[in-house]
């Protein structure tokens, strides 16, 4: 539901034409399901060379702001790839279908495909239509499976360096709760990632205390968290006249959604529906758990380092 998507520097760099530039720029960030791959590392100087090669001394201070307004806000959010590969005799957009064979990207946008690769989208066929590849469902339906739940959100996992999950249900203690949390981190495990990841749930009448909820945590999650990975459990307690902690999300670095049932599996056949939080949405939610002013109030917090796949 949110997907990478590599930009071609040469014609990023062109998007100083205000028509052009606001219609691209729109299409990425918070609420829109694509976010910009930083491929390579140097890709802002990249965009930066390209604009300074095409128009040189012949581009006066307004479009060199654009520039500079347009790169900051493609890359708000953005997507990191460490260990990417890199040939400076190669041009971006050959290293960039060789990085894909490496590592998927969900399209790559250049001016041209003319090795006729299927992941490369033309900006021509995004501006005449809407490409497969360009395509940003803004809600899908799974089924409450560990593994459709999973995949209906791998693209999202696999760029986040920030994952945090909320369901104020959540018990270590129930498969149905852990089967879906393991695939989502071995998810976060197979990119290579090294996210802080955090779970976040309620005191709940029909939860146990603290005390034997953490124990719980400490005894069931090692076993379903990959061995590099380290999830941070934080329970809280509503406030009187506060927010209610009851809906369940999956938010990241690079925006988020919402799962209308639980973020636990289901009786068979049944399914949910997975919305992308739109900008607003995003970004309050992240803010009551996780920011400077959140919404609840700390009950308890513990730290499980994974150890599945050890022998």
């Amino acid at each position: 539901m949110i997907h990478e998507y590599a930009l071609e520097p040469e014609f990023v760099a062109s998007w100083h034409d205000r028509l052009l530039g606001r219609f691209f720029i729109e299409q990425f960030g918070f609420g829109t399901g694509r976010v910009v791959s930083r491929y390579p590392k140097k890709w802002r100087k990249l965009v930066w060379d390209a604009f300074q090669a095409a128009f040189g001394a012949g581009a006066g201070e307004i479009e060199r702001k654009r520039v500079e307004e347009l790169l900051a806000r493609l890359t708000a959010p953005e997507v990191r790839r460490p260990g990417c590969v890199w040939d400076d005799a190669r041009g971006w957009l050959e290293n960039a279908e060789w990085e894909n064979e490496r590592r998927p990207f969900h399209a790559i946008l250049s001016r041209d495909n003319p090795r006729g690769r299927p992941n490369v989208v033309r900006a021509d066929d995004v501006l005449a239509g809407t490409p497969k590849a360009w395509l940003a469902p803004g809600s899908i339906v799974v089924e409450r499976t560990a593994a459709s739940m999973a995949d209906g959100v791998a693209s999202m996992l696999r760029s986040a360096t920030r994952i945090v999950f909320v369901d104020p249900h959540f018990r270590a203690i129930r498969p149905e709760f852990n089967r879906p949390l393991s695939a989502f981190l071995q998810i976060v495990r197979a990119a290579g990632s090294q996210a802080a990841i955090e779970l976040h749930t309620a005191e709940r009448a029909d939860a146990p205390p603290w005390d034997s909820f953490r124990r719980e945590c400490e005894d069931y999650l090692p076993r379903i968290i990959p061995k590099s990975l380290t999830l941070a459990v934080r329970r809280w307690k509503n406030r009187v006249g506060g927010e209610r902690l009851h809906n369940r999300y999956i938010l990241t670095d690079v925006g988020g959604v919402q799962f209308g049932v639980g973020l636990d599996e289901g009786d068979p056949g049944a399914t949910d529906d997975v919305t992308l939080l739109s900008a607003e949405a995003y970004r309050r939610r992240l803010e009551a758990y996780i920011g400077s002013a959140r919404a609840f109030d700390l009950e308890g917090e513990v730290e499980i380092r994974g150890e599945a796949g050890t022998d």
